[in-house]
């Protein structure tokens, strides 16, 4: 049997053993991968924080979430989307994506998601940190991307069947 896309990120997902949570979501009619990234830490001081949606919460525990839409170029236009999201990566139709682009991607989220945690941790408990949010350098991917050596042809995994 051969291993696709959908099968090759639902694995990394489910074995991602980093900082929060890595949930895998495919929208098939939309020919798109959502990656939800979710970090959880104690608000112990109860202190009052805004959402992004102008909520305001004095909950013990915050929650955080951000995503990665993975997306056919064909299908989408990732402008309308920039905003939505903390990183849009493309694939190529049903040639799927590069194995090695896969690793690089988790290898570089363990990373996000350690400095996130600590981030969101320093938002809560230091009254000079006023904002949060995961921060993703294109740059930095992209090299996480190369140390998994050259992506010849055969690496591409296809975009799954339905």
């Amino acid at each position: 049997m051969k291993i696709t896309m959908l099968d090759y990120l639902a694995a990394q997902a489910a074995n991602y053993a980093g900082e929060g949570q890595i949930e895998l979501n495919w929208d098939k009619q939309e020919h798109v991968f959502e990656l939800t990234l979710s970090l959880t830490a104690q608000n112990k001081d109860g202190q009052a924080v805004t959402d992004a949606a102008g909520q305001l919460s004095e909950q013990n525990k915050i929650d955080f979430q951000d995503q990665i839409l993975i997306y056919d170029p064909q299908r989408l236009d990732p402008a309308a989307l920039a905003d939505d999201y903390l990183a849009l990566l493309p694939f190529a139709g049903k040639k799927g994506l590069a194995k090695q682009t896969i690793d690089g991607l988790f290898t570089y989220l363990t990373d996000v998601m350690a400095e996130g945690l600590s981030d969101l941790m320093d938002f809560l408990n230091d009254a000079t940190v006023t904002t949060f949010a995961l921060n993703w350098q294109p740059e930095v991917f992209a090299q996480q991307v190369a140390a998994q050596g050259p992506i010849v042809a055969t690496d591409y995994l296809a975009y799954p069947r339905y």
